[in-house]
């Protein structure tokens, strides 16, 4: 079973961490690009990075963005995917030696399987004045077939460690590029994916057993609250593409959120919690008016600012990577 990997980078300090980690993968059957984004100087910095940590490997190659945002390097990763499946990893995080290996007796072990999503683990202590993305979940497939909208208690995912079959990623279509980092709602594309992955009934497993360390993850103060803020201004955005779609879950898990930003300080006797649930509140708000007021979902599913044609952005993307693979190799 052949593996394409994907890593969306921006980060040149930590994308040879993650790139040494797949080289010690113990599952050989992979090949990497590494999809940088960015204006010129930044090209430069993560093109280097990939070459020394690459060490030759031919599995490995660099394509480079021109514009930001995780999504459109995740677009360009399928349409640069030649293996059977297609996982992700991002370019602060490190994977678990049999992290493929897990992957692909997943998918080998139940051929409906449409996708394996993983653990995301901090490394090191993260405090209340930090903050680091992560997710512990159960072993447990979720087929929206059987229970619509109402996925298995510890099932879950995030776009740091998943893998999806090539084929169902081409059935899914493109990442929403309004959502992620690098964009306006800097947050919130997994979950829109996981959405969108749930309508079409796609078979969905989570386990602990395939394993990605956050291992440069952690922000701290200020960056933190950075951090933060873009995480709920995201998720705002993707509870008003909710609303906007008829899907009354949004508008319901928005009003959970106002209420737990002002009752949970009490209930759990952290008094300092306070001020922090109340910004978040507030940013997710935010995100929610703003994507309401100014965008519309198309009829693709993807977010576009109101009275915009369709972008076609990633058509040229995509070309231009086609185009230019085997010549940036490093």
């Amino acid at each position: 079973m052949s593996i394409s990997i994907g890593i969306p980078a921006t980060r040149a300090g930590t994308l040879g961490a993650a790139i040494r980690s797949l080289r010690a993968q113990t599952w050989r059957d992979w090949e990497l690009a590494v999809i940088g984004q960015g204006p010129p100087e930044m090209e430069a910095r993560l093109r280097a990075a990939t070459v020394a940590a690459a060490a030759g490997d031919p599995r490995i190659a660099y394509v480079h963005l021109a514009r930001r945002g995780v999504s459109r390097a995740r677009n360009a990763s399928i349409g640069l995917a030649r293996g059977e499946i297609l996982a992700f990893l991002d370019d602060d995080c490190e994977a678990d030696p049999r992290w493929l290996e897990t992957i692909a007796g997943a998918f080998a072990g139940d051929p409906g399987l449409g996708v394996v999503g993983g653990a995301v683990t901090p490394v090191g202590r993260v405090g209340p004045l930090s903050y680091c993305p992560t997710v512990s979940p159960a072993e447990v497939v979720y087929d929206p077939l059987l229970t619509p909208q109402r996925p298995p208690v510890g099932w879950d995912w995030i776009g740091a460690n998943f893998a999806i079959r090539t084929e169902v990623a081409v059935r899914v279509g493109p990442w929403d590029e309004s959502f992620g980092g690098g964009t306006v709602f800097p947050a919130a594309e997994d979950t829109d994916y996981k959405l969108r992955l749930e309508g079409l009934g796609i078979r969905m497993l989570s386990t602990p057993r395939s394993v990605v360390f956050h291992s440069s993850g952690t922000r701290v103060g200020r960056a933190a609250l950075r951090c933060q803020r873009n995480y709920d201004l995201g998720n705002g955005a993707m509870c008003a593409k909710q609303t906007m779609t008829g899907d009354t879950r949004g508008a319901r898990y928005l009003r959970s959120a106002r209420r737990s930003a002002l009752t949970d300080w009490a209930r759990r006797l952290r008094p300092y919690r306070l001020p922090q649930d109340l910004r978040r509140s507030f940013w997710r708000e935010v995100g929610y008016r703003r994507c309401l007021r100014n965008y519309e979902v198309d009829a693709v599913g993807l977010l576009r600012r109101r009275g915009d044609a369709p972008d076609p952005a990633l058509a040229p993307d995509l070309q231009e990577t086609r185009s230019s693979r085997a010549a940036v190799r490093p």
